[in-house]
């Protein structure tokens, strides 16, 4: 585990979002509508994610990716899920969407 030191903590300030992240904590799926022991919210105006249910380090890198796919464009900044590799050329080739994903 890494922890932040003393120094690190003092010049950190206030997060702009807040993810709780409880994943051996399952979510109670009697609830009504609750058809699973995992649950990921977002609540935009408490600025919080919480996580349950779940130990899938992906989901607080998704549940970010689509906080800045609402917030960017409010900015006018493209928010995009991309990467690319440039090539012995210096030809560039650049992928949109989910890294192994089909269709």
């Amino acid at each position: 585990c890494i922890r932040p030191t003393a120094e690190e903590l003092e010049e950190f300030g206030t997060p702009d979002f807040t993810i709780y992240n409880a994943g051996q904590f399952p979510c109670n799926r009697y609830t009504h509508y609750m058809t699973s022991s995992t649950s990921i919210d977002v609540n935009l105006t408490r600025k919080e994610m919480v996580i349950l249910g779940t130990q899938y380090a992906g989901e607080m890198k998704k549940g970010l990716f689509s906080l800045m796919h609402y917030l960017m464009p409010k900015r006018n900044i493209l928010s995009l899920h991309s990467g690319c590799n440039m090539g012995k050329n210096g030809d560039v080739a650049l992928f949109f969407g989910l890294s192994g994903a089909v269709g």
